[in-house]
């Protein structure tokens, strides 16, 4: 094999070792980490190790910048809390680098080799998730080891030479290199040891090495400007502030730099002391290019908060037939995706209007009818395309399955709805003291369920289920509160009984979101009527 074909076999074996540590990694603690972030306290500590550990779990500022980007739109995280978990989790991925540095390669291929043989034979997913983790740490390592064997004698072509010198001939030059190879790897990472494997082979020296390491944050701006497009508000500012991060940690350095040139010791002379040990002063010197700037900005994120929204103002417009959380870069992550979609299919039983008619597909629904078909479509394509990722944990795969038939009930009552809606029509119902405060205890009983589900409060779901049980206490004294008189027209009645089948279908959507919780111990909440009087179409004539 030549020289550069190792190199480039190399890269690729890194490549994939990293995006199976990365993917598999997620896998098995994103779920708990988003849980963690989410319940994170005031306090900066947390924050701080919650991002170093997400950051060399998933081993892409990138990633967790989205994920947070998730949380935010999805209120589960403030602005603030998420600006720092990014900032620090560019911090806890310099880890790898540390990780190349020891000398483990004659493990390499004990570690594929037993990983391999586990994924054969253990048929678990946790253990074939844990299995595919090592095979990625150790190809990894082996992408390393082949670079490394490629970059020494490639270092002796005159081609490879002149591109080196070329690359690093000047300061500047040097440091719009890093930023270069980052942007063509789309990882920081990926571009910092490709870096360390040429100087250890002696491709570089040391300080043209670290005027390519300190270009390599600037790198993955290029690909957040295009995940980006689109977004409004605290997402894109959140982005921002991540690429804030990376733009002053280069400039940063590179002063430092200059600096350190014109006599005055300081991160160069730092590594050297703690390391005469190449490889090792490389790794340092990555994780000071991004611990550096942390220490900086994490006490002034309320003033960089402020600078970016007065650069960022516009806040994205919430339109009722058309998701507001989710988006394409939620399905990364699975927890945070269920979580968005449980907050949409709040939004969708606000828009159970039970707009009179039967059921209509979204190409001949108008007015709210089509904003309810719009976002039930929408809800039920993410769904899908976030069922056919993998991997997913079996935990995530049962929500997942949860919230689709949760869906799907309520589809069913915005039907039943619709035809309570349309026995409302009839002559002698119209304006009725029946029809009027049977709605009340309808728009009651579906904005309570809404705000229950936005708030993934159980509690209040389960009130709900035994609320609307047929035949419970609750529907019962509906019923004999707004009994019709005696003589009363068949309408009428039926009127009741269309109530009781809508509260039925709504007792079933409470049942399918707390399967395996068993029965409410709480007495059931009393139905009354809502402070604004809500409004239906029944007027004569529509």
């Amino acid at each position: 094999m030549s020289p550069l074909n190792a190199l480039i076999f190399g890269l690729g074996l890194f490549f994939v070792g990293l995006h199976l540590v990365g993917d598999n990694l997620k896998a098995l603690s994103s779920g708990s980490l988003r849980d963690a972030i989410a319940r994170s306290t005031r306090n900066p500590l947390p924050r701080v190790g919650l991002g170093l550990a997400a950051g060399a779990l998933m081993q892409s500022a990138t990633a967790v910048t989205f994920i947070c980007v998730s949380m935010v739109v999805a209120e589960l995280l403030t602005l603030t809390a998420a600006s720092m978990v990014v900032i620090w989790s560019n911090v806890g991925l310099t880890i790898l680098a540390f990780i190349a540095t020891l000398d483990i390669h004659p493990l390499v291929a004990f570690v594929i080799g037993g990983a391999g043989i586990v994924m054969g034979v253990v048929r678990r997913r946790s253990w074939q998730t844990v299995a595919s983790v090592l095979i990625g740490i150790g190809l990894i390592l082996l992408g390393l080891e082949q670079m490394s064997a490629g970059a020494a004698p490639l270092k002796d072509e005159p081609w490879f030479r002149e591109a080196l010198a070329l690359a690093v001939s000047s300061p500047p030059l040097a440091f719009v290199s890093g930023i270069l190879v980052a942007s063509i790897l789309q990882s920081n990472t990926g571009a910092t040891l490709m870096i360390i494997t040429l100087a250890t082979a002696g491709a570089l020296d040391f300080a043209d090495a670290a005027l390519l390491i300190y270009g390599t944050n600037l790198g993955a701006i290029a690909l957040r400007l295009l995940l980006a497009a689109g977004m409004r508000g605290p997402a894109l500012r959140l982005v921002r502030t991540e690429d804030l991060f990376c733009v002053l940690s280069g400039l940063l350095m590179l002063g430092l730099y200059y600096l350190e040139q014109s006599g005055l010791p300081l991160v160069l002379a730092l590594t050297e002391a703690i390391s005469a040990d190449l490889t090792l002063r490389l790794a340092l010197l990555f994780l000071l290019s991004n611990l550096i700037p942390a220490l900086i900005l994490t006490p002034l994120l309320p003033q960089v908060g402020r600078l970016v929204k007065s650069l960022w103002p516009h806040e994205p417009t919430a339109v009722a037939g058309q998701p507001r959380y989710l988006s394409p870069r939620a399905l990364d992550d699975p927890a945070t995706a269920l979580a968005l979609i449980r907050k949409e299919l709040a939004r969708l039983l606000l828009l159970v209007t039970g707009e009179p008619g039967p059921a209509r597909d979204a190409s001949e629904a108008t007015g709210p009818s089509a904003a309810f078909e719009g976002l039930s479509n929408a809800i039920e394509t993410f769904t899908s395309r976030l069922a056919s990722r993998s991997p997913m944990s079996e935990a995530d795969a049962r929500r997942l399955h949860q919230l689709r038939s949760a869906l799907s009930a309520i589809r069913h009552l915005e039907e039943a709805t619709r035809a309570f809606a349309l026995r409302a029509r009839v002559p002698d119902i119209i304006a009725s003291d029946l029809l009027l405060g049977l709605h009340r205890h309808l728009t009651e009983l579906l904005a309570t369920m809404a705000q229950a589900l936005d708030g993934n409060d159980n509690t209040a779901i389960l009130a709900l289920r035994e609320c609307t049980r047929i035949h419970g206490e609750p529907i019962e004294a509906v019923k004999r509160q707004l009994a019709p008189p005696a003589g009363a027209s068949p309408e009428q009645s039926a009127l009741l009984v269309d109530f009781e089948f809508v509260a039925w279908t709504l007792h079933h959507l409470t049942k399918i979101l707390t399967r395996g919780q068993g029965p409410n111990t709480l007495p059931p909440p009393q139905l009354t009527p809502p402070p604004v009087p809500p409004t239906i179409p029944v007027t004569e004539g529509q």
